[in-house]
């Protein structure tokens, strides 16, 4: 997986990206790949009427991810409309999943949270047989609490490689 500044200082976090500027996607009747293309393709004033209609903070977030998707390199954000693409075709409930997890994975102080992330991208890298005998490691237990080990399991086991 290509390595960006964003990527670095925000691990984790690039379908999240996608996840909260889909959220505030206005519907189309043919919708451009991924959410951040939707907005993108909007004019100026078109996108301001939209975030508008959103809370100051969060037409704030939108505007911060889409401006740091728009600066990605061209494989990455290839990379990321991939994973939005995977992501998109799993059921409801593991797509809510992955946004809890998500969720609390930005909620862990800053250590933590880049322990849990290069944790699921080695994870996500492993057959599935390897990732379920690390997964279940007393090693795996003794370096993450409950609440970490079921970020890391779903979001190995949901996430697209």
């Amino acid at each position: 997986m290509p390595c960006s500044f964003w990527r670095r200082r925000l691990p984790g976090f690039g379908l999240a990206i996608l996840l909260a500027v889909a959220a505030a996607a206005p519907a189309r009747s043919q919708p451009p790949p991924n959410p951040i293309d939707r907005w993108n393709r909007m004019s100026p004033a078109e996108r301001e009427r939209e975030l508008a209609n959103l809370p100051p903070a969060r037409a704030r977030l939108i505007r911060q991810r889409i401006w740091r998707y728009n600066h990605m390199r061209p494989e990455e954000q290839q990379a990321l409309r991939q994973r939005y693409q995977s992501f998109s075709q799993l059921p409801p409930d593991k797509q809510q999943t992955v946004r809890e997890r998500l969720s609390e994975l930005r909620q862990l102080p800053p250590a933590r949270r880049q322990a849990v992330h290069r944790e699921v991208e080695q994870l996500r890298l492993l057959p599935q047989a390897r990732r379920q005998a690390r997964s279940n490691s007393d090693q795996f237990r003794s370096r993450f609490s409950p609440q970490e080990q079921q970020i890391i399991r779903d979001l190995s086991t949901y996430l697209p490689n």
